[in-house]
């Protein structure tokens, strides 16, 4: 009764560190360290050698959860070996799966008999029992981990004729790694025992090959019949593994039965016997989904468990006077796969720019690894934790190294579609619409009134044709969906794509978008739920008019407010997402912005995560807040929450104001133009646009042909001949560039004379070559004026920059149809006249 008890205080401690093992496992994963290593090291730390909490004693107390453990492990192994997804490739895997086989464990297994003399607990062995030693080592240093190889080509989204050679290798191996080790523990023992390896042997040894095939068979009729029943997933899932952990104490049994009766003793591998089970379960029976998902469930708490009691059970001890034989052992393993992938890959008639860098893809171990030495512990416990903490040193410089040189590898093949960094928006937010249809041309109206710089795109080229110049919208015609094509509408410039498409249209264009623009904002329209998980993959916002107006109905009913408010049917009310942008919002917590009273911050989007915001939320630079109020109020706010307005307009005056005017107290006089408030609303600014020459040139040219035609427009207003005018443009232009951003240039002269200003507006869609650094400016100011206008001139500067910072002017700006229009442009800006 005693004993039962200390059993029980065992299970419950053990769970409790297994939990912590599993934050810290998360903390590891930060830095960008393996999962189990995290596991490990809570291990080693818990463990006799450190803080004592889980004693020799309890590991032994707590075996059951090693076989359980092994059980799930050799279960993961057969159903990853899916039959159909090797047939493609499957001439390339089965060679390099041999040369890898071959290399690694012949290479790896006489290093280690060679290395003898330095391995304490080898030193006075027999040969005989050096050879077992060193083939057992070898058979698990063989090992893979399909796991990780997974994991890597799922963050990559890699595919292609190397990565599934990859991955065809990586899950065979396991199969072949369990299969090598049951033949190598049957010869191990054989040499630890002294039986000779005669035709007796042979024949014991084929005896227990298929007994193990044979239990496999039945264990696989188990496995599906416990599938089959219509009970819940959690008594499933406890059937499951009591299946494994039975075959493990079957094996167990006989081996002590005929130890007990017989001469020779029945040496069964339960990895075998699981693995055969679970891949027959997987490839011929019709449960393969739901035993898969099974598996997965159950696999973190399981993992957790067996690889925090691995570190618990490393021998601290022989780790340290051995390190330097796990090292040397990893870097012969390295070079055995190197031979056994390239000599394999040849053979294959692979590529040589894949067969030089595939052994980078196959060192990575984990589990199989890892439950092999914990079996050699378990069976040969004389020896075998000493030689486990060894082994499983190696595993974990593998498991470090191993995915980052796997990245690599397919990198340097051209195999990784992996999503593009995302464009830093600025200006005016652009939309592209895929699909002429009613639904669209809608939408683009909607954007439209919302300051929405949008295209329409079709491939339907003809009926683009008839009906683009009767259009009020910007519709565009394609030939194909490819790249090239994507790329000439400026799809990296676009902060939203809709596409309107059949499924693999949109797929395919959300592709693009995902590995060639980086766009964050993508939504589709699903036509068949099939293709749902397609779409997830790529983060993409699936709209489902399946669903849709039944969830909205169902919004209507139990939120009616909310639900009006979000579809903009609540008068003067909105809702949009900010990006701060603001530096001087940074750490300031929501309650301290002083909002307008009818604005509320409804959510902070960070980093990808959403942030049920409160008054002490800090806001950080990037965020992106979701705003709902009037729409007064947000577009106010939107300026706040964007760059700091008085330094931008401080440091855009700053730049442009030419040395005549220039004097110390500029700083002042202009914050003093920028915070003024008058009540006029026709300013003198306001009249000379009225009166202002308005250029609309069609297409691109160079500066220099540009102020040539300023210089003819101009000259007669300010009495100037146009050379001179050409040359005090040139001149300013060389003492420094009046191209504030890539597309806005503000030229600006002084002339002699007195009681002279004149203003000139241009637009030139294609574009002006300013600079390499404006390689298209498309909005132009041109001041000209006598120095006695010192004062006026300061205030139109502040007037323009202060123009061209308002939301969506650009889109104004390039959409308006004549000149008039461009000029109504300037004189219907917002905010107060300061000229």
């Amino acid at each position: 009764m005693e004993s039962q008890l200390e059993i029980l205080v065992f299970i419950i401690g053990f769970v409790v560190i297994s939990l912590s093992s599993r934050e810290i496992g998360q903390y590891f994963v930060k830095l960008r360290l393996p999962l189990i290593s995290g596991f490990l090291f809570t291990g080693i730390i818990a463990g006799p050698f450190v803080l004592g909490l889980i004693s020799a004693d309890s590991v032994k107390h707590l075996g059951f959860i090693d076989e359980l453990s092994l059980a799930v492990i050799a279960f993961a192994a057969g159903s990853e070996l899916f039959l159909k997804d090797l047939r493609s490739r499957f001439r390339s895997i089965r060679w390099v799966t041999i040369g890898l086989v071959l290399s690694t464990f012949t290479i790896t297994s006489v290093t280690v008999y060679m290395l003898a003399d330095f391995i304490p607990f080898m030193r006075t062995m027999p040969e005989s029992g050096r050879v077992a030693v060193a083939i057992l080592a070898g058979a698990i240093l063989v090992a893979r981990s399909p796991s990780s190889a997974i994991a890597v080509v799922n963050e990559l989204r890699a595919r292609g004729p190397f990565t599934q050679t990859v991955l065809g290798v990586t899950v065979i191996m396991d199969v072949v790694v369990i299969t090598v080790f049951a033949v190598n523990s049957s010869v191990a023992d054989a040499l630890l025992t002294g039986l000779t390896l005669d035709l007796s042997f042979v024949m014991l040894f084929i005896a227990e090959l298929s007994l193990s095939l044979a239990l496999g068979y039945v264990l696989a009729k188990v496995l599906q019949l416990i599938l089959s029943f219509p009970i819940d997933r959690l008594v499933k899932t406890g059937l499951v593994l009591l299946g494994g952990y039975g075959v493990f104490a079957l094996s167990a049994w006989i081996r002590h039965a005929t130890h007990a009766r017989f001469a020779f003793e029945v040496l069964l591998e339960p990895l075998l016997i699981c693995m055969i089970g679970s891949f027959l379960t997987t490839n011929y029976s019709n449960y393969r989904g739901e035993f898969t998902k099974l598996l997965h469930d159950v696999a973190l708490p399981v993992y957790v468990a067996f690889f925090t009691l691995t570190g618990a059970s490393l021998q601290l001890d022989i780790l340290a006077s051995t390190w330097q034989i796990a090292i040397a052992l990893f870097a012969v393993r390295v070079g055995a796969i190197f031979l056994g992938s390239f000599a394999g890959g040849t053979i294959a008639g692979d590529p040589l720019s894949h067969n030089r860098v595939s052994w980078m893809s196959y060192i990575t171990q984990a589990g199989v690894g890892l439950g092999l030495a914990k079996e050699v512990a378990v069976e040969f416990p004389e020896w075998g934790t000493a030689l486990a903490t060894i082994i499983i040193s190696v595993i974990v410089l593998n498991q470090i190294i191993g995915p980052p040189l796997f990245k690599w590898a397919v990198h340097l093949v051209g195999e990784a579609h992996t999503r593009a960094e995302p464009h830093d928006f600025s200006g005016p937010r652009d939309a592209i619409i895929f699909g002429i249809e009613g639904q669209s041309l809608a939408l683009a109206r909607q954007l439209l009134s919302h300051g929405w710089q949008v295209k329409v795109v079709s491939r339907k080229v003809d009926y683009v044709k008839e009906i683009g110049d009767q259009s009020d919208i910007d519709i565009h015609a394609i030939s194909s969906l490819d790249f090239e094509s994507l790329k000439g509408l400026q799809a990296g410039q676009a902060e939203a794509i809709v596409a309107l498409l059949s499924d693999e249209e949109n797929y395919k264009i959300s592709e693009l978008a995902y590995e060639h623009f980086g766009t964050e904002n993508v939504i589709v329209r699903l036509n068949d739920r099939a293709n749902l998980g397609r779409f997830h993959e790529l983060g993409v916002l699936i709209v489902d008019p399946a669903t849709a107006i039944v969830n909205l109905l169902d919004h209507f009913v139990r939120s009616p407010s909310a639900a009006s408010l979000l579809l903009g049917m609540e008068q003067d009310q909105s809702v949009i997402d900010l990006e701060v942008r603001n530096a001087n919002l940074h750490g300031v917590a929501i309650r301290d912005l002083r909002l307008p009273l009818d604005v509320h911050i409804l959510s902070v989007h960070r980093k990808g995560h959403m942030l049920i915001s409160h008054g002490y939320t800090r806001l950080e630079l990037g965020d992106q807040v979701s705003v709902v109020g009037s729409v007064t109020s947000l577009e106010h706010l939107s300026l706040r929450f964007d760059t700091n307005r008085e330094y931008e307009l401080l440091d855009i005056v700053g730049r442009v104001t030419p040395a005549q005017l220039a004097t110390r107290s500029i700083e002042t006089e202009v914050k003093e133009i920028i915070r003024e408030k008058t009540g006029v609303r026709r300013s003198r600014f306001d009249e000379l646009v009225e009166q202002s020459t308005v250029m609309d040139i069609p297409q691109s040219i160079s500066m220099e042909a540009f102020f040539h035609q300023v210089a003819d427009e101009m000259a007669a207003k300010v009495n100037v001949e146009p050379a001179a005018l050409f040359d005090l443009l040139m001149e300013r232009e060389k003492e420094h560039s009046t191209a504030i951003t890539p597309g806005l240039a503000i030229p600006h002269i002084i002339i002699e004379g007195e009681h002279t200003f004149n203003i000139l507006l241009a637009r030139c869609r294609e574009g002006i070559t300013f600079s390499e650094a404006a390689p298209k400016v498309q909005v132009i100011f041109v001041l000209i004026g006598t120095s006695d206008e010192r004062n006026f001139h300061l205030r139109a500067l502040s007037s323009i920059a202060e123009l061209v910072g308002e939301p969506h002017f650009e889109n104004r700006w390039l959409r308006a149809r004549s000149e008039t229009a461009l000029r109504n442009v300037v004189l219907m800006r917002k905010g107060t006249r300061h000229a």
